[in-house]
């Protein structure tokens, strides 16, 4: 696998992080050091044959020192499957330190792009890398051609492109 980083007006290394040391400072994080941030990231995962997995898009980033988490703005994840393509969208979202994770908050869309098309409305979605699976741990909307489903606890896996519904599910049909 292969990641890039694209920034606009800001070019970053890494995903480690960027600090400005004076020669006396110490190596390690202290409290009033600050991680990094930037603006109009674009970050871009392929395969071995350099194909895109994934395409990760924030208006701006920033990183805590102290968790090395990522938090991001104005978030657009799009993945491809074997089967399908799928978007998830959120007003900002959390990238675990290890770059595995992506929590996501406040409008969240995920939608697929296969057939059946597929769009969820929920609040709060996390999302693994490297499962590639998508939870939501609370109220979700799900639309989709036949109808419209809301529940408590949803479990997608993008791969197989199956759902699993937890609790209070209830149903609208068209005829």
């Amino acid at each position: 696998m292969v990641c890039s980083l694209t920034t606009s007006g800001l070019a970053l290394a890494t995903l480690t992080g960027c600090m400005r040391r004076d020669v006396n400072e110490s190596a390690t994080f202290e409290s009033t050091d600050i991680g990094y941030s930037a603006s109009g990231i674009e970050l871009i995962q392929t395969d071995a044959e350099g194909r895109t997995r994934y395409r990760l898009t924030a208006s701006e980033l920033s990183q805590d020192p102290r968790s090395r988490e990522m938090r991001l703005a104005s978030v657009d994840l799009q993945m491809k499957t074997r089967d399908s393509a799928w978007q998830a969208t959120a007003r900002s979202a959390t990238l675990s330190a290890d770059a595995r994770k992506l929590a996501f908050r406040d409008q969240v869309l995920l939608e697929s792009s296969g057939q059946p098309a597929l769009r969820l409305r929920t609040d709060v979605l996390d999302y693994d890398f490297l499962t590639r699976r998508a939870r939501s741990p609370g109220s979700a909307r799900i639309s989709f051609e036949a109808g419209e489903l809301t529940a408590n606890r949803i479990d997608v896996d993008l791969e197989r492109q199956r759902l699993s519904l937890g609790s209070s599910v209830h149903g609208r049909f068209a005829p």
